[in-house]
C-alpha cells in the first residue's frame, strides 16, 4: 500500500516546481503535485509569452535548482533583453539596447525544464482543485493538519503534514489563511500574435527586434515582444471595465464565436479616440493585422494591506507566488517573486527538518514556526512588489506616460 505523502503542493507553476525540486535535492521525497492542467502539453492559450529572470530571484532559483547551466546555455535568450519605448507618435523615447544581466525566456520553456527535473509520478495531472477544506473538529492523526483536498473531479485527499498553495490568483488554498481575494485593476490586457506571414511581420523586426516595445500614451498602451520562435505577441493595454471583452459581442453572431468577437474589438480599437484611432498609421498597423483569436487578460492584484496570515488560519497551510501576494505585471516582478518565495520555503523546511529529512517527524509546533519565520518575510517582499507595480501602473496608463517614464529613466 502506497504511503500518503507529507506534503501537497497545489499547482505546476513555476513556484510550485521550484519547490518540488528544491525538496528533491535536500532528501525530501514524500511529497505530490496536484496540476489542474489535463498534461504537459500546454494548450494554445496556456503558452503565455515571454518573461525576464532577473539574477538575485529567477535566476538564483535555477542556480539552487541546478538548471542554472541548460538555461542559460539552450533557452535563455540573453540577446533579447532590449526595450524600445514609444510615445503614440511613433516617436522613441528611450532605446535600452541588449546586454542586461535579464535574460528572457518563454513561459512554456521555462515550466518545461522544470518539470523535466521533478519525477513524472509525482505530478498528478488533471487534478483541479474545487476547494481545500479545514476539518479542525476532528481528531487528527499524528502527521495530518486536518485539510481536505477536493477535486473538481470528485475525487479527495486528506492526510498531509504540510499543504503548499502554489494555485495562483484564484488560489483555493488560500481563504484557509485569509478571507482576502483579488480585485480588478481597472485594466485589461488583450492578446493576439503576428506569425511569420504577417504582412507587418518585416516592420515588427525593425521595430520590435529581439525584445520588447512598449507603446506609451494617452492613457493606455500596447506592448510587443517576441519569442523563441521569432514570432511575435501583441497585447492591447486599456483601462476599461472588467467585462468590457465580453460585452463587445455583435448582436447578429453566435456569443461563442471568437473570430466575430475579436474583429468587433479590433474595429472599436481603431475608430474610437479613446484607443487607437489617433495613434501613428505605424502603430494603427499593429492593430489591424494583429491576429486572433484574441485573448481577454483582465489584470488583478491583492491589496497589499489585505496580504498575510489570520491569527486563527489553518495550521500545516502555506503559500507561494500570486496565491500570497498578486500583483499585476508591471512591477516584473511576479515569476521572479514566485521561484524566490519557493527556495526561501524549501531552505526553512529542509534546515528544520534534520538529519532523516522526513517532515512527519516535525513537532507541529516546529512546523508553525518554520512557517511563521517563511512567511513573515514572504508577505513583506509580497506587500512591496505589489505597490510597485501599482505605482508603475499609474506611471504607464498616465496621460503624458512617455514623459512620465523618460523622467523615471534619467
Amino acid at each position: 500500500m502506497e504511503l500518503q505523502p507529507s506534503i501537497a503542493i497545489i499547482g505546476a507553476g513555476p513556484g510550485g516546481l521550484v519547490f518540488a525540486r528544491l525538496l528533491e535535492l535536500g532528501g525530501i521525497t514524500d511529497y505530490v503535485i496536484y496540476e489542474r492542467d489535463e498534461s504537459a502539453t500546454p494548450g494554445p492559450w496556456q503558452q503565455g509569452g515571454t518573461l525576464d529572470l532577473h539574477g538575485p530571484s529567477g535566476q538564483l532559483a535555477l542556480k539552487r535548482a541546478g538548471l542554472f547551466d541548460k538555461f542559460s546555455k539552450d533557452l535563455a535568450r540573453w540577446e533579447a533583453s532590449g526595450l524600445h519605448i514609444v510615445d503614440s507618435r511613433g516617436a522613441t523615447v528611450v532605446q535600452m539596447d541588449e546586454g542586461s544581466n535579464r535574460p528572457e525566456i518563454d513561459r512554456v520553456q521555462l515550466r518545461q525544464l522544470l518539470l523535466d527535473s521533478v519525477p513524472a509520478h509525482k505530478i498528478r495531472w488533471g487534478h483541479a482543485v474545487s476547494a481545500v477544506e479545514r476539518n479542525a473538529d476532528s481528531c487528527m492523526a499524528s502527521g495530518d493538519n486536518g485539510s481536505i483536498i477536493h477535486f473538481v473531479n470528485g475525487s479527495s485527499v486528506t492526510g498531509f503534514r504540510l499543504i503548499v498553495g502554489a494555485d495562483g490568483a484564484w488560489s483555493k488554498v488560500r481563504p484557509l489563511l485569509t478571507s482576502a481575494k483579488p480585485v480588478y485593476s481597472g485594466k485589461m490586457f488583450i492578446e493576439g500574435s503576428l506569425s511569420h506571414n504577417n504582412p507587418i511581420y518585416k516592420m515588427a523586426t525593425e521595430m520590435v527586434g529581439l525584445g520588447n516595445m512598449a507603446v506609451l500614451g494617452n492613457g493606455i498602451k500596447m506592448a510587443v515582444q517576441q519569442v523563441s520562435n521569432g514570432t511575435y505577441r501583441v497585447y492591447f493595454g486599456l483601462p476599461v471595465p472588467e467585462d468590457f471583452y465580453h460585452h463587445r459581442q455583435p448582436s447578429s453572431m453566435a456569443a461563442t464565436d471568437p473570430i466575430s468577437k475579436a474583429e468587433a474589438v479590433r474595429q472599436l480599437l481603431l475608430s474610437s479616440n479613446d484607443f487607437y484611432a489617433t495613434w501613428a498609421p505605424e502603430l494603427k498597423c499593429l492593430v489591424e493585422t494583429t491576429e486572433g483569436p484574441f485573448r481577454a487578460w483582465p489584470l488583478y492584484r491583492m491589496e497589499p494591506e489585505s496580504v498575510g496570515r489570520a491569527r486563527d488560519a489553518a495550521p500545516g497551510v502555506t503559500l507561494l507566488g500570486d496565491a500570497a501576494h498578486l500583483p499585476t505585471p508591471f512591477a516584473g516582478e511576479g515569476v521572479n517573486c514566485s521561484m524566490y518565495d519557493a527556495v526561501m520555503l524549501a531552505d526553512h523546511i529542509i534546515e528544520q527538518c534534520g538529519k532523516d529529512m522526513n517532515l512527519v517527524n516535525m513537532e507541529g509546533p516546529a512546523l508553525e514556526t518554520v512557517l511563521t519565520a517563511y512567511e513573515e518575510d514572504m508577505f513583506l517582499r509580497g506587500r512591496d512588489v505589489i505597490r510597485r507595480g501599482t505605482k508603475s501602473e499609474t506611471m504607464l496608463f498616465a496621460q503624458d506616460a512617455a514623459a512620465l517614464f523618460l523622467k523615471f529613466f534619467e
